[in-house]
């Protein structure tokens, strides 16, 4: 266990060493041309538009002479897209532009709308921003509505402010809206407008309808726009990247987290299964706390609420086993508090900055929905019967090999060291002799049969010490007990 401990304590000394180094800070974007890439899964990741947001704040500061948006994406979540299209986007003291590469759906149209310029590539599309649940769970026609008009408010305000079209947009988001390009209609009343790189370019009362022009590459925009500065990818620094890799895989940390966590109860002491188990929760809330679904005093709070979850849970357990209600208790917090810290709880969209010229206001608040939560629930159920099965398994095959029976089985609580190899002693008893508990069970400890003390496990249950015991069956190394 102490070489355990130590190399725990290596691994996390190296851990916050790489964290240093790689978290200095970059060298500066003045006067540069900053790329930021938008790809599949950006715009479904609330640390990567935390990312966005960071980036752009640094552009203004340190002075860059542009900022450009590569869009490939089918799309993302609304509201963070709302508020870097008409917060972020608006605040940026550089130029921004566009470049559609090879998509940019639904949400990547708003975002190019919030740009100052928008080019296609040859092969290219963009449009389709009517908004959707995430979960696929489809519109009434009183939401579908209230939804629609909300978006296009927010949309056509920034186009407004930006020189674009705004009667394009529209039609990207509402299919009751028709456009007409010198007398072609472009789409119908029962379609979405999605755009082409040709359409895109096409002209409307001598103004692009969409896109200033078709280019190949940054270079080729940065040759229109006579922009001077030299091209930098924009990339998150090292505590970022932990943050969208945590929002990416919640659902793995709370596997490992609970998995974790049961192992260590198992054991006496505190071991390595516990270090693991604090790791992976450490991570999680620290990650989102990076990524800003917690910010300021909501971190303490939720870290809290699962910390009390955890004590009740520990005590249905380990001190009051039976009671039920510490156990519901306590499982009812660590849900809300994992659940809360993933969802990031946004519950209306944000209105729009004076600067853009149009305020946003539909009368009433979008009010609560359980499909907000959708993925943090999801995660949290993917979580639990992850490390259901992950326990099950370890219940089944790890007693048996020797560095599970070293770990757990050479001293429990309560009891002292077997001074004979486990084998020699288990080949003196046989399934039906009865005895005592020496230590708890939960479920392995340390029992008396005849004069010889040896350690043994309950399946799926707890025995205090001092309690009557048979022995059910021997499996190798293995002895299982059941009360009497």
């Amino acid at each position: 266990m102490k070489t355990s401990f130590l190399a725990l304590v290596s691994s996390l000394l190296f851990f916050v060493s790489c964290a240093q180094l790689t978290a200095s800070t970059p060298s500066s974007y003045a006067g540069k041309v900053v790329l930021i890439p938008v790809g599949e899964e950006d715009l479904i990741a609330r640390a990567r538009f935390e990312f966005m947001s960071r980036t752009l704040e640094r552009c203004s500061k340190e002075g860059a002479e542009a900022v450009v948006f590569e869009l490939d994406t089918p799309g993302g979540l609304l509201w963070d897209t709302v508020d870097l299209m008409m917060n972020d986007l608006q605040k940026l003291k550089a130029r921004s532009f566009a470049f559609v590469n090879t998509r940019a759906l639904s949400a990547g149209a708003m975002i190019a709308v919030a740009t100052d310029g928008i080019y296609m590539a040859p092969t290219s599309s963009a449009g389709a921003a009517s908004p959707i649940y995430g979960n696929g769970q489809e519109m009434g026609d009183a939401e579908r509505a209230k939804m629609n008009s909300a978006t296009m408010s927010m949309a056509r305000a920034v186009a407004k402010k930006k020189g674009h079209n705004p009667a394009v947009i529209e039609a990207m988001i509402d299919m009751g809206k028709e456009l007409k390009i010198n007398g072609k209609l472009m789409d119908g009343k029962k379609e979405i407008l999605t755009l082409d790189a040709e359409q895109a370019v096409m002209l409307m009362d001598g103004k692009p309808l969409f896109a200033k022009a078709i280019v190949n590459s940054i270079d080729d925009i940065k040759k229109a726009e006579g922009l001077q500065g030299m091209t930098v990818t924009a990339e998150p620094t090292f505590f970022e990247a932990v943050a969208i890799w945590v929002t990416k895989y919640a659902a793995l940390l709370i596997l490992i987290g609970v998995a974790g966590g049961y192992l260590e109860m198992q054991a006496p002491g505190f071991g390595l299964p516990g270090f693991i188990s604090v790791a992976a929760f450490g991570l999680f809330f620290f990650g989102h706390y990076v990524a800003g679904s917690l910010v300021g005093q909501e971190t303490a709070v939720a870290a809290a609420v699962f910390m009390i979850g955890c004590i009740f849970i520990f005590l249905e357990l380990m001190v009051l086993p039976g009671t039920l209600v510490l156990g519901i208790l306590g499982f009812i917090f660590v849900m809300a508090a994992l659940v809360y810290t993933m969802s990031g709880w946004e519950l209306a969209p944000p209105s729009a900055p004076a600067s853009v010229g149009e305020s946003f206001a539909t009368g009433e608040s979008i009010g609560f929905s359980l499909s907000q939560y959708a993925v943090g629930l999801r995660n949290f159920a993917l979580g639990i019967l992850g490390a259901a099965l992950a326990i099950l398994v370890a219940a089944r095959y790890l007693p048996e090999t020797r560095p599970f029976q070293r770990l757990v089985l050479d001293a429990a609580a309560g009891g002292r060291a077997a001074s004979t190899p486990a084998m020699s002693m288990v080949h003196k008893i046989k399934p039906g002799d009865t005895g005592l508990t020496i230590s708890a069970l939960r479920p392995y400890g340390s029992i008396e049969v005849g004069h010889h003390r040896l350690e043994a496990m309950i399946e799926g249950g707890y025995l205090p010490s001092g309690a009557s015991i048979r022995v059910r069956e021997i499996v190798g190394a293995r002895v299982v007990v059941e009360p009497i």
